[in-house]
C-alpha cells in the first residue's frame, strides 16, 4: 500500500461565521435524515456532515457530566461543504478532520478555533485538503481518527492500525482477528477500541505499543446487551475525554424520527483493564442532551430499485437521492458474471429527494432517476444500477433479473423477505424496539444495508453471503435461474424446475409461498436448502407486492408453528433450534451417504470449521425435535458441533417419492463456508448433481 504526501486541492467553501439555524438550510436537507456522519473531536467538539455535503461544528460543554450544555446554544455553526465527496469522515483532536474518499485517498483538514463559545475559526491551507495516505480502499471497514490513528477490517475480519507519522499514514499493520463479527466499532485515544458485540453487548479494547492488546486480546464486558441496533442508531466517541454518543431507537408505538442524541461518560477510557472494569458517570445511565440529530450514512448517495424483480425484456427504474449534482450510472451483472458492466455509462441527474412522514411503511416516495431495457437475452440472475460520484464515491442498487420464462434446470429463491426484515435503514426494522401490540409493515420501496454485493467488514448473512452461493455455482457451471419470495408467492413456474434452492436465511414466508412450495414437493420436485431459520414465520404482501406486514394483530411474533401448527419439518426435515443462537462450530459426520462421495469423510470426522461468516454450523440453524415431518435420524449425515443440548445443524436428506429429496444444511452461515471448504464444495457438488440428473417435468403444471 503506497503513501503519498503532498498537496490536492479539495477547496472546503469556508462559509461566513454565521450561526445557521436549521430551519434556514430546510430546503437543502431532509429532517428525517439530516447527518451522514457525526464524529466527536475533542473537548465536546461534534462535527456533523450534512446529508447535502455540509459540514457542521458543535460542541458539547457539558461532556464531563453529560450535561444539557451547548455553546451557541446548540446551534451549529456551518464551516464548509463539499463532503459528500467522503464515504468516511474520521475525526481527532485539535481541529483535525480526515475524510477517506472512494478510491482509498485520505486527505488531512484542520479547522482552527479562536472562539471555543461560538466556533469562530478559521481553516488551515486555506481549507485544502492535504493528501495524506492512499490505498484505503482496499479495506470494508474503517473507522477511527482519534489519535491520528485509522483502523481498518479486511474482508476476512483482520483488524489492521495505521498510524499518522511525519504527516502521513504508514501501511496499515494486521493485529488482531476476528472483528468482522461486530455489529459497530468506533475508537478513542490511546488505542481504545469500543465493539458492539455479535449479542449485543458493549465491549472494551485497548492495544498498548510494546504490550500488546490489554487483557490478552479478549473484550472486557462495560455495556449491557442493549447497544446494538434495536435499541441504538449511530454511536461515536467524544475523542479523548471518555465521552460516548449514541443516537436512540425511537420506541413509540408508531415510530418517529431516531434523533435524541444521549451522551455517557467512562471515566477511565484507558484503564479499564486494570481498574477492574468501567467506571461509568450516572451508572451508565445516558442522558438525552441533544434533538434533531437523525443520522443515516448512506444519505449522501443512496437508491432502491421500484421492482426488486424485474423480467428479462423487461424495464428496471431506479429511485435516487444524493447530494452530487449528477453522478454516472451503469449496470453491472453481479452474479453470474462477477460485477461485471453490461451497459454504458450515461450521467444523471442527482439532487437529494426529501421523505414522507411515512416512509418506513409507505416507502420513500422518490422520483425515478435512471432507468434501463433489460435485453430479453440477459441470463437470469443478479444485477445493479452502480451510480458513481465525485472521486469513486460508489452505491450499488441491485435488483434481480427473472427469466422470462424458466430456462434452466435449477431455480434459487433469494430470501428477500428476510433481507428487508432485518433492513435498519432508516432506524426500523422487523425486530426493532417499540410499536408494541401492533404489526409491522415495511416497505421495499427504500434503500437497504442488506442488499449489498461487496463485503462490508461484518459477517453478512444477507445478499452477500447467498451471493457467495450463485458465484460458486457459476464456476460449478451450474445453471441457475434466480427469483425473489415475491416470485414465489405469485408461483405459477415452480413446475419446469428440477430443483428449488433457499438461501442462507429463508426465514419469512408468505402463506402462498409456503403452499406453492408444500405442492411443488408434493407434485415430484427437489428442494436444496442451504441455509438456517427457514419457513419459520409467516409475513403477507400487498396487493402489488411492495411491503411486507409481519405479526399477528396483537404483535406477536407470527410463528408458522404456533399458530397454524405447520412446523417448517414438514417441508424440510428439520425444526428451528433456539439455543444455538451465536454459537460457531464444524459439523461432524454420523454415517456415510451418498452426498460424501469425494470428500474422504467417514463418521467422526469434522468438516466445516472456517467460513466467511465464522464455521458452518453457526448462527442459527435447524435440528430434530419431533416434531411432524422430521426426518429419521438415520437421514441424518452430519451434525454441527455446537455446544447445545441437541447439538448444531442437523444437515439431511429427506426421501420423497419417486427419488424426489429435500436436502438441507440447516445453518445460516453455511454459504459463507462454500468458497472456503472444499469438502463443503464436493458435499454440494454432490447434492445439485443428483437433482440435475433426475427427469426434467412434474406431475403438475400449476406450482
Amino acid at each position: 500500500m503506497g503513501i503519498l504526501s503532498g498537496r490536492e486541492a479539495l477547496p472546503i467553501i469556508d462559509l461566513p461565521e454565521t450561526q445557521v439555524q436549521p430551519e434556514e438550510a430546510a430546503a437543502a436537507f431532509d429532517q428525517h435524515q439530516r447527518w451522514s456522519r457525526l464524529v466527536g473531536g475533542g473537548d465536546g467538539v461534534i462535527y456533523g456532515v450534512q446529508s447535502d455535503g455540509l459540514l457542521y461544528w458543535y460542541r458539547h460543554r457539558g461532556w464531563p457530566t453529560a450535561a444539557f450544555d451547548w455553546a451557541n446554544s446548540g446551534t451549529g455553526l456551518a464551516i464548509g461543504s463539499g463532503w459528500q465527496d467522503f464515504v468516511t469522515v474520521l475525526g481527532d483532536g485539535n481541529g483535525v478532520l480526515y475524510g477517506v474518499r472512494g478510491d482509498g485517498t485520505v486527505l488531512y483538514y484542520q479547522r482552527i478555533v479562536s472562539n471555543m463559545d461560538t466556533g469562530a475559526g478559521t481553516w488551515a491551507n486555506n481549507a485544502t485538503g492535504v493528501v495524506v495516505g492512499t490505498g484505503f480502499d482496499a479495506f470494508p471497514r474503517i473507522f477511527g481518527g482519534p489519535g491520528g490513528v485509522i483502523w481498518c477490517v479486511d474482508a476476512d475480519g483482520i483488524l489492521y492500525r495505521s498510524r499518522r507519522i511525519n504527516g502521513t499514514f504508514e501501511t496499515p499493520q494486521p493485529l488482531g482477528s476476528g472483528f468482522n463479527v461486530a455489529r459497530y466499532l468506533f475508537a478513542d485515544t490511546g488505542n481504545v477500541i469500543y465493539a458492539v458485540s455479535g449479542t449485543g453487548g458493549l465491549t472494551w479494547f485497548r492495544y498498548r505499543d510494546g504490550a500488546g492488546w490489554a487483557n490478552n486480546g479478549q473484550p472486557i464486558a462495560i455495556g449491557d446487551n442493549d447497544w446494538f441496533e434495536l435499541f441504538r442508531r449511530d454511536l461515536f466517541a467524544g475523542c479523548g475525554t471518555g465521552a460516548v454518543y449514541l443516537i436512540r431507537i425511537d420506541h413509540s408505538t408508531v415510530p418517529g424520527d431516531d434523533g435524541d442524541l444521549v451522551a455517557l461518560r467512562l471515566t477511565n477510557s484507558q484503564t479499564v483493564d486494570t481498574d477492574g472494569g468501567a467506571r461509568w458517570i450516572n451508572n451508565a445511565t445516558g442522558k438525552v442532551v441533544g434533538l434533531g440529530f437523525t443520522v443515516e450514512r448512506s444519505a449522501g448517495l443512496q437508491g432502491y430499485p421500484q421492482q426488486q424483480s424485474v423480467p428479462a425484456g423487461g424495464r428496471v427504474s431506479i429511485a435516487l437521492s444524493t447530494a452530487f449534482t449528477s453522478v454516472t450510472a451503469q449496470l453491472v451483472r453481479v452474479a453470474p458474471g462477477g460485477d461485471t458492466p453490461v451497459t454504458g455509462s450515461t450521467t444523471v441527474t442527482g439532487g437529494l429527494q426529501m421523505l414522507p412522514a411515512n416512509y418506513r411503511s409507505a416507502g420513500c416516495g422518490w422520483a425515478e432517476r435512471y432507468a434501463a431495457d433489460i435485453p430479453a437475452d440477459w441470463p437470469s440472475g443478479v444485477y445493479a444500477a452502480r451510480f458513481t460520484g465525485r472521486f469513486a464515491r460508489v452505491q450499488h442498487v441491485p435488483f434481480v433479473v427473472r427469466p422470462a420464462a424458466p430456462a434452466q434446470k435449477i431455480a434459487v429463491v433469494l430470501p428477500t423477505n428476510t433481507y428487508h426484515a432485518y433492513n435498519g435503514w432508516s432506524g426500523h426494522d422487523q425486530y426493532s424496539e417499540g410499536q408494541a401490540g401492533v404489526r409491522r409493515t415495511i416497505s421495499f420501496l427504500r434503500p437497504s444495508y442488506n442488499w449489498l454485493i461487496a463485503p462490508k467488514g461484518q459477517y453478512d448473512l444477507e445478499l452477500f453471503s447467498d451471493l457467495e452461493l450463485l458465484r460458486w455455482l457459476a464456476a460449478e457451471q451450474i445453471g441457475f435461474d434466480c427469483y425473489t419470495d415475491h416470485d414465489l408467492h405469485t408461483g405459477g413456474w415452480l413446475s419446469s424446475y428440477n430443483a428449488v434452492v433457499l438461501g442462507s436465511h429463508p426465514e419469512y414466508f408468505s402463506m402462498a409461498m409456503r403452499t406453492n412450495l408444500a405442492n411443488y414437493l408434493a407434485a415430484g420436485g427437489c428442494l436444496i436448502g442451504t441455509g438456517g431459520n427457514q419457513i419459520y414465520e409467516r409475513a403477507e404482501f400487498d396487493a402489488g407486492g411492495t411491503t411486507l406486514t409481519f405479526r399477528a394483530a396483537d404483535g406477536s411474533r407470527d410463528l408458522f408453528l404456533d399458530h397454524y401448527q405447520l412446523p417448517e419439518s414438514q417441508l424440510l426435515g428439520v425444526n428451528f433450534e433456539y439455543e444455538g443462537w451465536m454459537t460457531f462450530a464444524p459439523y461432524r459426520v454420523l454415517r456415510d451417504h451418498p452426498f460424501l462421495a469425494g470428500t474422504g469423510l467417514s463418521a467422526g470426522d469434522e468438516f466445516g470449521a472456517h467460513g466467511r461468516n465464522g464455521a458452518a454450523s453457526a448462527w442459527e440453524f435447524d435440528t430434530l425435535q419431533g416434531l411432524d415431518g422430521e426426518v429419521a435420524p438415520e437421514g441424518v449425515i452430519a451434525q454441527g458441533t455446537n455446544p447445545t443440548s441437541r447439538s448444531g445443524a442437523a444437515m439431511v436428506c429427506k426421501e420423497l417419492p419417486g427419488g424426489a429429496f429435500v436436502f438441507s444444511a440447516s445453518s445460516m452461515t453455511f454459504n459463507g463456508a462454500i468458497r472456503v471448504d472444499p469438502v463443503v464444495q464436493r458435499l454440494l457438488r454432490n447434492v445439485f448433481d443428483r437433482a440435475l440428473s433426475r427427469p426434467a417435468g412434474l406431475s403438475s403444471n400449476t406450482v
